[in-house]
């Protein structure tokens, strides 16, 4: 059999172009450069990226856009508006959830893009989000429910991922309602108590404390994009990066909650992804957290091909094959894997019972579902 070529550096080059707006290193002039100098393909991947505000933002207070082609700029000015209009429009929802929720009793904690912008970009609509993802305690999963489907929203329920989580969407506005930051068994403890006891408010958002923050940058996106995969997108690589540069790194309490989790490992490759792409000044907190996550000499070394050939990507059709052959080894333990695929087993085992704890006792899967 072959052996897999080294993944080319002309990809990893250019993810690192796109991701110039982010870094504070980094002059505005080189941004213009590189976006003139990448042509319309570069640009096109840019916008694909959901990086086009971050860049008009960047040119504009520096007062370069008069030196883009008219298309270009006309381009990343579309984008910014369309990023600022999703904004109001998940402001308003946020605005309702807490209303509703906080008027329930239900606690709630908001997670990911939506949480992390209000904290650390210098225009939260500078970054786009594609849903809420809202984190409320187990028990609570019903009432939460009920309450959006009585103010317009519709379910999304899916057989795989109704044992932590569930969407809702009205309008523009989709809500992924979370009882479980990741797949059962993913975890030692749930966190999903301390989160939520933890949660502190900016902007108006009741969202995760900086080191809960953190580590879910750094374990999320290893199981549910796959680390590097296609479905990773750079706007979260652009999130950890503004964190870097921004918030000072508690790294102990952040490697507390790995260890507590089990999951030491899968922040080890996420911080392993994200130096491949950083600048000087990011990299060197970076190399704090990997000092102090490293795993063994064969399992680091084994996990460094994986990024080195960028072997995501390329089985990205067979995402089995990704999820035996890389996220299972993302837990420290052998015995953390096993409660994975025994958190797997149960839940295909009981999707209606937890189907029903969702949406009622009278819940059925619609033809085909199941």
């Amino acid at each position: 059999m072959a052996r897999p070529q080294q993944a080319s550096p002309p990809r990893r080059d250019r993810d690192r172009q796109a991701l110039l707006p982010v870094m504070q290193s980094v002059a505005p002039a080189e941004c213009c450069a590189a976006l003139l100098g990448g042509g319309p393909a570069f640009l096109e991947f840019v916008l694909a990226q959901d990086l086009g505000p971050l860049w008009h933002h960047r040119l504009e207070a520096a007062g370069l856009l008069d030196r883009l082609p008219a298309a270009t700029a006309d381009a990343l000015r579309a984008a910014r508006q369309t990023a600022a209009a999703g904004y109001l429009a998940h402001r308003w929802a946020l605005a309702q959830v807490d209303q509703l929720f906080s008027g329930q009793g239900i606690a709630y904690v908001v997670m990911k893009g939506v949480h992390v912008r209000e904290c650390i970009y210098p225009d939260p609509a500078l970054r786009p989000a594609c849903d809420l993802d809202i984190l409320i305690a187990p028990q609570d999963r019903r009432r939460a429910a009920q309450l959006l489907l009585d103010n317009g929203y519709t379910a999304q329920v899916l057989p795989n991922n109704v044992s932590f989580e569930a969407s809702f969407r009205q309008g523009p506005v989709d809500i992924d309602l979370h009882w479980s930051m990741l797949r059962g068994g993913r975890t030692r403890v749930d966190m999903t108590a301390g989160f939520l006891a933890r949660r502190t408010q900016t902007n108006g958002v009741r969202g995760l404390c900086d080191s809960d923050a953190l580590f879910m940058m750094l374990t999320h996106p290893a199981f549910g994009k796959y680390v590097c995969s296609p479905n990773m997108g750079l706007a979260r690589v652009a999130d950890f990066m503004q964190w870097m540069q921004h918030k000072a790194v508690d790294w102990p309490a952040v490697v507390a909650l790995l260890e507590q989790a089990g999951l030491k490992t899968a922040a080890w490759i996420m911080l392993s992804w994200f130096r491949m792409l950083g600048q000087p000044e990011v990299n060197r907190v970076i190399d704090e957290g990997l000092a102090l996550l490293r795993p063994g000499a064969l399992r680091a070394a084994y996990l460094r091909f994986w990024l080195a050939h960028d072997l995501p990507t390329r089985l990205w059709p067979h995402e089995r094959w990704i999820q035996l052959g890389l996220t299972l080894y993302l837990h420290d333990r052998p015995a953390d894997m096993l409660r994975v695929l025994h958190g797997v087993w149960h839940a295909r085992r009981h999707r209606l019972r937890d189907a029903r704890l969702l949406m009622g006792d009278d819940y059925e899967w619609a033809a085909g579902r199941e």
